[in-house]
């Protein structure tokens, strides 16, 4: 092979080399190369004067770099805070969120509780219709009031404090209702009442009845109506009691404790003056005492004594009439 062509191969399989650069001057150029990227950017950036070109890619940057700095500057603003009830509250009752759920929770309950109407009253009431419970061939008549409006409170005789009221009237009063109106107020002594009862008769009985249990007020009036029914077929009878209480004592004018107490209604004043004059006469002794007043003749005193001297007078009188 000749010489030229052994030079032609030995420039071709060479390793290639890169240009070296001389140390002093790689700086410079270096400097050179970014000063031209960066006069090549500017013009870039400013583009065709009179035409804006967004740059999404560069605001979204810009954009997530301020709130990342903005978070970091409120943590190191308040780094000490002392959180208490006080704090947290104020602080949450300053959102928008915070007065929805203040509203339906505090003020809704407020509107329900805290004021209820008559409505709402009356919804936690006995919801039963008052009643006439009847009247008799005399004049007794029961009613049962139950749920009164408050309304009508100021046409009864006392301040209510039941929901149920139950009223017993009659055209005249006897000595027979004290009695019956006794036995109830034994068996039953939280009966609230009020009465209207006249000795001589010039006024009509009137017997209002108060009670929290509406059954049991219910029991009461109509065992009362039942009882003044039943005595008003009767022209004469004998009403009888051991130890009376106080308050019946108190009615029949007696003043002193007795021991038993018995009384014939149905008889006038004179027929009592004739039927005593008959036992005094056939007597022996009398161990009792007596009253005669204008309907009836009232027997005090040992209750074996009085209750059998009571039927003996019953008899008289019932063969009078």
């Amino acid at each position: 092979m000749s010489e030229f062509m052994k030079s032609v191969v030995e420039e071709v399989l060479k390793p290639r080399q890169h240009t070296k650069e001389n140390p002093i001057n790689s700086g410079q150029g270096l400097q050179q190369r970014k000063s031209s990227s960066t006069k090549s950017a500017n013009v870039t950036n400013q583009g065709i004067p009179g035409i804006h070109r967004p740059n999404y890619q560069r605001d979204k940057i810009q954009k997530r770099l301020s709130v990342k700095a903005d978070h970091v500057f409120r943590n190191d603003e308040q780094p000490h805070i002392k959180v208490n009830d006080s704090t947290i509250t104020k602080g949450f009752s300053e959102g928008p969120l915070a007065k929805l759920q203040t509203m339906s929770l505090v003020q809704g309950n407020t509107r329900y509780n805290s004021n209820p109407g008559p409505t709402a009253s009356k919804q936690n009431r006995p919801s039963e219709e008052s009643k006439f419970l009847g009247q008799t061939t005399d004049g007794v008549k029961a009613w049962l009031f139950s749920n009164l409006d408050s309304s009508l409170h100021p046409f009864i005789q006392r301040p209510l404090t039941a929901f149920s009221i139950g009223v017993i009237t009659s055209e005249r009063c006897t000595v027979g209702q004290l009695f019956i109106l006794n036995d109830i107020l034994r068996e039953f002594p939280s009966i609230k009442y009020f009465l209207t009862w006249d000795k001589g008769s010039k006024e009509k009985f009137v017997l209002e009845v108060y009670e929290q249990d509406s059954e049991r007020l219910s029991m009461v009036v109509k065992t009362l109506y039942q009882k003044l029914s039943q005595k008003s077929y009767k022209s004469t009878q004998i009403f009888k009691v051991q130890s009376p209480s106080p308050w019946l004592s108190k009615q029949l004018e007696l003043t002193t404790s007795v021991n038993g107490v018995a009384v014939i209604e149905g008889v006038d004043y004179y027929t009592s003056i004739l039927l005593m004059d008959r036992h005094l006469k056939k007597a022996s002794e009398t161990n009792f005492d007596y009253l005669i007043e204008k309907n009836y003749l009232l027997l005090y005193g040992k209750f074996e004594i009085v209750s059998q001297v009571s039927e003996e007078l019953k008899k008289e009188a019932d063969r009078l009439n």
